[in-house]
């Protein structure tokens, strides 16, 4: 479990190190990179739940932001799998109750459960890893600094960057209980259920502790509800032909099947 809670804080920092990176994707505005994160999102789920060959060119997406943002796949992907229990949990439903039979492969039948199941997944990890990569590319403070332009009011974002700020505090508040369980009791090979309410009411009295010493920290350096950046972004070239570009792509993949339309180029249906 110990090293559970490190890997949890590793692998949260390393995306928060990723978002700190210097590259084509990096320097764009966040602005831009929040509206076509959210059209990518619409075009991906507006696809009927039985398509899975008209979603797969949308991949383009998650495979220029990984390259032209110098972003390590492995990273994404592994944070992305988070959602898919709750994906299986859900998909595994259509698999029950659609049962109509469409083909067969060989002697495996393929149900419209089997169809909208794959679809389902697909469309899960698309939008997961769309929205990993967009905080990986823009970072908590690019991101809030985007929708505060968007005009999301200042409550919202700015309980998203200290949310996502004390999660790293939290983590490692309960790893100290963890440890200090673990060197009262060696022998155990986990937390004894009988303690665990105390355990958790132990971490519950020092994340309080700890929010009134940040609270204490902010009012002392002039924090009045307002998140002030130093950076003040401005839209460049790049800017447009990246979200215009984006934009004339996600509306070509919705209205045409790309695979099946160069299909048929290649069998010479066209």
């Amino acid at each position: 479990m110990q090293i559970n809670f490190i890997q949890s804080i590793y692998n949260l920092k390393r995306v928060d190190d990723i978002s700190n990176k210097k590259s084509i994707i990096h320097n764009l505005n966040p602005v831009v990179k929040i509206l076509a994160t959210i059209l990518y999102i619409i075009t991906v789920i507006s696809f009927d739940k039985y398509e899975i060959i008209g979603l797969l060119p949308l991949l383009l997406f998650i495979v220029v932001t990984v390259y032209l943002g110098n972003i390590p796949f492995k990273s994404i992907w592994k944070i992305s799998l988070i959602g898919l229990p709750l994906l299986l949990g859900i998909g595994i439903f259509n698999l029950i109750f659609e049962r109509t039979i469409i083909s067969y492969m060989g002697i495996i039948p393929i149900t419209l459960g089997m169809i909208s199941f794959t679809s389902l997944i697909l469309k899960g990890l698309l939008t997961i890893s769309s929205g990993i990569l967009l905080i990986s590319s823009t970072g908590i403070e690019g991101l809030s600094r985007g929708l505060r332009f968007l005009k999301v009011p200042k409550i919202f974002t700015n309980q998203i960057v200290f949310t996502y700020r004390y999660i790293f505090v939290l983590i490692e508040s309960v790893g100290e209980v963890y440890n200090a369980y673990m060197l009262r009791a060696p022998n155990e090979k986990g937390v004894n259920l009988k303690f665990c309410g105390s355990l958790l009411g132990q971490v519950l009295l020092r994340s309080f502790d700890r929010a009134e010493v940040v609270y204490n920290a902010m009012i002392l350096r002039g924090f009045s509800g307002e998140y002030i950046s130093l950076e003040n972004e401005r839209f460049k070239k790049n800017d447009f032909i990246y979200i215009i570009f984006w934009l004339v792509f996600f509306i070509v993949v919705k209205y045409i099947n790309i695979p099946l339309f160069l299909g048929s180029l290649v069998m010479g249906g066209i």
